[in-house]
């Protein structure tokens, strides 16, 4: 059985897949952060695909949710491997025909989803406005931002002082500038077009994360903003504060 073991840290995912292989499962780690890959996947579909969610479960419930938007994917059986209680719940909720195990119990997880995959797998919607994805309050600073993108929060006060900065990356140029210039707001998203949406960029993921690491700074929650951009949430690390 051929498993793709997706997981936030590259490390933690090998260490998955070669616990997997001890147990006679064909077990790779994705080698990619985001969609990125997703390609790889289509040319040669896994049986089923283990998804973390210990490190960090924000990614592993966006990563579930990219899978099954995608036609040529979304009837790959998915486990999670679960984590914090409320978290993984939150997982549930959104994708509750997947699998959930502890470590220990992956390996009959996978060989029950083998069997009784879905053959009608949900495809979540989200009901939250784009406010809310980004938990923006009453105000919000928009840097590059499309000009009708203010358009996506009704109520919400535009300003430089906003409580709220969106840095909208179309260049890695355009992302090191704003991030060097903006790191000390507390509240601050970086925004990148989607590949699917045609927008020129060399902006991904990968990118952004490697960019925040150099200045101390960690990209922990990612999210879908809309049909051409993806955002991850930018804080200072702890040790750091």
């Amino acid at each position: 059985m051929r498993v793709a073991v997706v997981s936030y840290d590259a490390a933690d995912g090998a260490s998955l897949a070669d616990r997997l292989r001890r147990e006679g499962f064909d077990a790779q780690p994705y080698q990619h952060l985001g969609s990125k890959g997703f390609r790889e996947l289509r040319a040669r579909p896994p049986d089923a695909i283990v998804i973390d969610l210990l490190r960090m479960p924000s990614y592993g419930r966006a990563m579930g949710a990219l899978l099954r938007e995608s036609k040529t994917l979304r009837t790959i059986p998915l486990v999670f491997l679960e984590g914090d209680p409320e978290k993984t719940a939150r997982v549930r909720k959104l994708l509750p025909d997947a699998a959930f195990a502890t470590l220990p119990r992956i390996p009959p997880a996978l060989r029950r989803v083998a069997r009784t995959a879905p053959a009608d797998p949900i495809v979540p919607k989200s009901d939250l406005n784009v406010a809310q994805k980004l938990r923006i309050g009453d105000s919000v600073h928009l840097i590059d931002a499309p000009e009708a993108f203010a358009n996506l929060l009704p109520g919400v006060e535009v300003s430089p002082a906003g409580e709220v900065v969106l840095l909208f990356a179309r260049s890695a140029a355009a992302l090191s500038r704003g991030l060097h210039r903006y790191a000390g707001r507390p509240k601050l998203w970086v925004l990148w077009p989607k590949r699917a949406s045609r927008v020129r960029t060399d902006v991904a993921f990968p990118r952004v994360k490697d960019e925040c690491a150099a200045l101390g700074l960690v990209a922990y929650k990612t999210c879908s903003v809309d049909d051409t951009w993806s955002a991850a949430a930018v804080a200072r690390r702890r040790s750091q504060r």
